[in-house]
């Protein structure tokens, strides 16, 4: 099932000759070194591609570019643009020739990225539609460097940095990512400003546009260390995710059917969506997606608008996956809301008040499955 959100577009920035790899980048960029049998620019491209709802992917080449435009030249939705700068460049040149092929909102990913399929869902997902958002890898600690970035207690971006070393003064910042998704009320002045940077020198990263002009470029970051993702500047960083499996997911356990009276919200939902789901479902005639529901609570932990539309069809009963709340990952965004599995169940067994829209987010160690095709006579009442 295709995503209901906003991106439909992404680049990915691939110039660089990655010298720090040594005589394995000799031949060819560090993106293009294999892992599990892909190249890792390869395994981001079809990452996103399955996920469905992307309608254009852009990728800045440079060093061997002629490799990765054989590689996606008969690739419908993916485009390449050549970088012939890219020595000398930093990265701010290639954001400029990739951003001139956008037309509206967008994820920016560095093709060196290993990333779970999870973690790709929830970057061009729905949850952070109408933002700029910065995925960090959580709090800035004594072993790093490069850009950081702090906020307040709303989450909202108050400063962005580069810094060569960790100081004392920043322990309270977080670590970029190298992943971000540009919003619809930032995307054009960004573009503008990125141009406009751009022409003074090429000898600087595209971080400095968006740091210059914080007042102007609203933002908020998102801390992605509940997933697991690695990229890699050295050899011996490549030969450790060599061993690593990363997003190994355990087949989904059994389904069952639960009275829709036994369920409980714990956020509020988007009508809006309701209806577009509702219609969609209308469509197909069939239920395809199980809920995820708190066993012993009975919360839906994931399907809050699937719930809200088996109510519209008066459905008595729906499919769900039970799961045990201390065996899954829980994690807020909104950073004013504090969650943990029995934060939640307090709230709203207690209080019975559930969270806003969006804020309460879990992460389950098996694959959803998309396509249960359960007439709609199933679920109603006998």
């Amino acid at each position: 099932m295709s995503m209901i959100n906003e991106i439909q577009q992404v680049v990915i920035l691939a110039a660089g000759r990655s010298r720090r790899m040594e005589r394995l980048s000799k031949n060819e960029p560090k993106c293009l070194l294999p892992y599990k049998g892909e190249r890792v620019l390869e395994r981001m491209v079809r990452q996103i591609e399955e996920l469905g709802g992307i309608k254009r992917i852009v990728i800045t080449t440079g060093y061997r570019a002629d490799i990765i435009y054989k590689m996606f030249e008969n690739d419908k939705i993916v485009e390449t643009v050549e970088n012939k700068l890219y020595e000398e460049d930093v990265n701010i040149y290639s954001m400029s020739l990739a951003l001139s092929k956008i037309d509206g909102p967008c994820a920016i990913f560095e093709a060196d990225t290993i990333m779970e399929d999870d973690l790709v869902k929830y970057i061009l997902g729905a949850d952070f539609d109408g933002k700029s958002v910065w995925f960090t890898r959580g709090r800035f600690r004594e072993t790093q460097y490069g850009g950081i970035l702090k906020t307040d207690t709303k989450g909202n971006i108050t400063d962005i940095r580069i810094v060569s070393q960790y100081q004392e003064k920043y322990k309270n910042y977080e670590k970029l990512s190298g992943i971000m998704r540009v919003g619809p009320g930032e995307i054009e002045l960004f573009k503008a400003l990125i141009n406009k940077y751009a022409k003074t020198t090429v000898k600087q990263y595209y971080l400095n546009a968006w740091i210059e002009n914080l007042k102007l470029l609203s933002g908020i970051s998102a801390d992605i260390t509940p997933f697991e993702f690695f990229t890699f500047n050295k050899p011996e960083e490549y030969y450790q995710v060599q061993r690593k499996e990363i997003g190994v997911l355990y087949p989904y356990p059994p389904i069952e059917q639960i009275p829709v009276e036994k369920l409980k919200h714990i956020e509020e939902f988007d009508p809006e969506r309701v209806k577009e789901l509702y219609e969609k479902m209308k469509s197909d005639g069939v239920w395809d997606v199980p809920l995820i529901v708190e066993r012993k609570t009975g919360l839906v932990l994931d399907g809050q608008h699937r719930l809200e539309v088996a109510k519209s069809f008066g459905f008595y009963k729906v499919p769900v996956i039970l799961v045990n709340y201390d065996e899954v990952q829980v994690w807020s965004l909104r950073k004013e809301e504090k969650v943990s599995c029995s934060i939640v169940i307090n709230r709203i067994l207690k209080k019975c008040k559930p969270y806003p829209y969006k804020t309460v987010k879990h992460k389950f160690n098996f694959s959803i499955p998309q396509n249960l095709h359960i007439n709609f006579s199933d679920l109603k009442e006998n």
